[in-house]
């Protein structure tokens, strides 16, 4: 399981400090962050842990809540440890869905086909978004 994550709201993931997902490549797994959500922070750096909130509205900031242990609600019913088990989770997928298209593309060299042609990682990950 992964132990830090950072999740800029609509924009990227970071995954203990030394993956980074794209909000486009997050999954159809990942739990739904609320549009009220600005960041998530849970790492190892210094400062606070927490779930830093906005108005969806006018993108203000309103409040923060401190994240204190991996059992801490972040939002709804989703805690720290549920964002951990999935980064480390969707971190795989991808990671196995690069290999997959890797190895197509060494097997349309060694074969002379062309079956990953104009394909990307993206084809080969059926836990994409």
């Amino acid at each position: 399981m992964a132990t830090q994550i950072v999740i800029a709201n609509g924009d990227n993931i970071n995954i203990d400090d030394t993956y980074n997902i794209s909000w486009a490549d997050k999954g159809n797994s990942m739990p739904a962050v609320p549009n009220t959500v600005h960041c998530i922070i849970y790492n190892n750096l210094i400062g606070q842990n927490e779930v830093q909130n906005k108005n969806a509205s006018t993108g203000n900031m309103t409040e923060n809540v401190n994240l204190n242990a991996t059992s801490d609600t972040v939002f709804g019913s989703t805690t720290v440890a549920n964002l951990l088990t999935w980064a480390e989770t969707r971190k795989g997928q991808i990671e196995a869905a690069k290999t997959a298209y890797a190895n197509a593309v060494a097997d349309d060299a060694a074969n002379s086909t062309s079956n990953a042609s104009g394909k990307t990682w993206i084809d080969y990950d059926s836990n994409y978004s």
